[in-house]
């Protein structure tokens, strides 16, 4: 019989619970709070399933996580040990779903959070490995191979999620090692996301300031209404919509401009919505353009129909903080810092590689009231 030592202590699975991911996390947690020391043996792998009464296949395959990920050692007779070697983060991988992200016009926010990332790692002292999956997003739902390799052999010791996709998300946060993404999956605990809400309650605000009386909306985040456990992203019309009821605005579905489908071209959407909406017998006060590609197509219409000179209107933009837009005229400006977003990712891995609990974070936006931004 194993002595119950405060080394290696108890484990309990609940039974909603996942036995090897359980038994991984709180081993791996133990290890990095320095409360089972280097050089500590463990029992055997059969010992250890009678304890925490599960089977020798789930511990088998938690104690090899935690030997990929270099937590633990064993040696040529089996026996497994906390490893003596000094742990550090020194080298972080970037996960791209698509080569797209560097050619697509549409994608000039990925390629700057890119640079943000590459710029603050480097500062760190922590180098990088890119991970760009060209395979079709169907054939995503295994690992990219190379990436796999690389957390096997330990090669990386964390993994920022740039981009992803409904095939592929699910295999990649059953990756064990510390990682971040960029999603608004309310279900996922490592996550970087912006709030959709915060965005809409500040503009309202200002609006409300103005006096502003009726409001309309472009954007081309496809909307699916009545669903529940769906991203802040897939509710967007409905957060504006209960904003504009808040605050006793006045809004028509001729002045609401959001698509049903996804939206490749989005410039050329934002410029064929506000012909439509300028079309329109009457107009609204305001108008909020989100985001920042639909914006870039907003103004060329604008400024083509003659709309800008309008003392009636006002134009409520989003745009990146490290992406230049040209608006020569004014507006109110909801603002995106990819730096803020790398620092969070990066935080998120490091938070975890140190075994310090994480939760999801909301990188809040700037607003500024300018006559134009480049």
């Amino acid at each position: 019989m194993i002595p119950r030592d405060a080394h290696i202590g108890d484990i309990e699975i609940g039974t909603s619970e996942v036995a090897h991911k359980v038994i991984f996390q709180k081993l791996r947690e133990r290890i990095l709070l320095g409360k089972l020391a280097p050089g500590t043996k463990l029992p055997s792998t059969t010992a250890l399933a009678s304890r925490w009464k599960t089977s020798r296949s789930t511990m088998h395959t938690a104690l090899s996580n935690l030997v990929k990920e270099g937590l633990l050692e064993r040696n040529h007779g089996s026996a497994t040990y906390v490893s003596m070697r000094p742990r550090t983060l020194d080298r972080v991988g970037i996960y791209y779903d698509s080569p797209r992200v560097w050619t697509d016009e549409e994608r000039v926010f990925v390629r700057s959070l890119q640079r943000q990332l590459e710029a603050k790692l480097a500062k760190m002292g922590i180098k990088i490995s890119v991970f760009v999956d060209r395979r079709p997003k169907a054939k995503q739902r295994l690992v990219l191979q190379e990436l796999s390799r690389a957390v096997a052999y330990g090669e990386i010791q964390g993994l920022i999620i740039a981009t992803t996709n409904d095939f592929n998300l699910s295999a990649l946060l059953n990756l064990h090692l510390p990682l971040s993404v960029m999603t608004g999956d309310t279900e996922i605990g490592c996550r970087i996301m912006s709030s959709e809400k915060q965005i809409f309650g500040s503009i309202f605000q200002r609006l409300a300031k103005k006096k502003c009386r009726s409001v309309g909306l472009i954007s081309s985040l496809q909307t699916i209404p009545d669903l529940p456990n769906l991203s802040d992203e897939l509710y967007f019309t409905a957060h504006f919509l209960k904003e504009a009821e808040r605050h006793r605005m006045l809004t028509r579905k001729e002045w609401t401009r959001v698509p049903r489908e996804y939206v490749v071209e989005k410039a050329l959407y934002g410029y064929n919505e506000f012909h439509s909406l300028w079309g329109q017998p009457e107009h609204p006060e305001a108008v909020l353009v989100y985001p920042d590609m639909v914006v870039r197509g907003v103004i060329t219409a604008a400024l083509e129909l003659g709309a800008h000179l309008s003392e009636k209107l006002t134009f409520c933009f989003h745009r990146n903080a490290h992406v230049d837009i040209l608006c020569p005229f004014p507006a109110l400006w909801t603002i995106t810092d990819e730096a803020k977003i790398a620092d969070a990712l990066i935080d998120l891995v490091r938070r975890q590689h140190e075994g310090k609990p994480i939760t999801p974070v909301i990188v809040p936006s700037i607003f500024e009231e300018s006559l134009r931004t480049v």
